[in-house]
């Protein structure tokens, strides 16, 4: 049996196609759309041309969907793009009218437990950091024995913090000092102080599938590898400061997709790697969208998904 989960994100919307049978779950067909939503928002509230581009969008992706599954076995949901909006009441209305599609909205605790769901049927972790560097949220999860203890969204991501503090694609020195500041902000208001070091994190989501790519581009990262280094993290943070074309022309011919939003990812996770004292970053090929299909949709953990 075929699901179609559709991630309405502030940065692009994906459908994700899976296969359910024999007790096993693969992913059959993946589709990305960009959106660019965060950049709709002004004054917490997601404009009309916000709210008629995500649904544009999104009745693109539902003809795709349809080619493999019905209407009552596609899903669709949404986090921090209208999670953190004031409108949210309205833009959820106008989806569901002009789509048919209704969005289920997912709360910052709640996405960090989906995120750790999906992330960890790939990779087994029993103890760390989790975090999914998203456009406009960043989820975060203290793991211990195999189960998340501490649940998190800080509402700033890679597309919100470039939005409103990037003026070109490259920070200044200025604009690197008051993102970074931002980010330290937010991280003190979680009230999370650690008592101890977490050597170990786990990445999910675009952002970090990104930062995979880059340290294996740009610092020899083993390309069969599933893991990178804090030190490749600051290796890489420190290239992205720096005012020089042929190391953004290598970031655009390894992620070009990403090329307006990976400095200000890469603030975010080399802020989180310093606070926590993580050494080793492994990434998982899954998250939330899957983490939504076992625990929301399919409602059995006993599930595992195959490649």
């Amino acid at each position: 049996m075929a699901y179609a989960v559709i991630d309405l994100g502030s940065n692009s919307v994906r459908l994700s196609v899976y296969e359910h049978k024999n007790n096993e779950i693969s992913k059959v067909f993946s589709h990305k759309e960009v959106a660019g939503l965060a950049g709709y928002v002004s004054g917490g509230r997601l404009s009309e041309a916000g709210v008629l581009k995500a649904c544009d969008v999104l009745n693109v992706i539902k003809k795709l969907a349809a080619r493999f599954a019905g209407p009552s076995d596609t899903y669709l949901f949404a986090a921090a793009s209208l999670r953190n909006i004031r409108n949210r009441e309205d833009a959820v209305e106008t989806i569901a009218r002009e789509t048919l599609l209704v969005p289920y909205v997912l709360e910052g605790e709640e996405e960090a437990a989906l995120g750790f769901a999906g992330a960890a049927k790939y990779i087994s972790f029993k103890s760390g950091l989790m975090i999914d560097i998203g456009g406009a949220s960043t989820e975060l999860a203290l793991i211990e024995n195999y189960e998340p203890v501490k649940l998190a969204s800080m509402p700033i991501g890679c597309l919100n913090l470039s939005v409103n503090y990037v003026k070109r694609i490259i920070p200044t020195e200025q604009e690197d000092k008051q993102i970074r500041a931002a980010i330290k902000e937010h991280l003190s208001a979680l009230g999370w102080e650690p008592d101890s070091r977490y050597p170990l994190m786990l990445g999910s989501g675009g952002t970090m599938r990104a930062a995979l790519k880059l340290a294996r581009s740009l610092c020899g990262a083993p390309p069969g590898s599933q893991e990178f280094s804090a030190s490749h993290v600051k290796e890489i943070a420190d290239l992205l400061r720096k005012e020089d074309d042929s190391i953004y022309l290598k970031i655009y011919q390894t992620i070009p997709e990403r090329l307006m939003t990976i400095a200000t990812g890469f603030a975010i996770l080399q802020q989180v790697i310093r606070k926590f004292g993580c050494e080793t970053v492994a990434v998982s090929k899954f998250g939330v969208r899957e983490g939504y299909l076992v625990d929301r949709v399919l409602m059995t953990n006993g599930k595992h998904f195959v490649e």
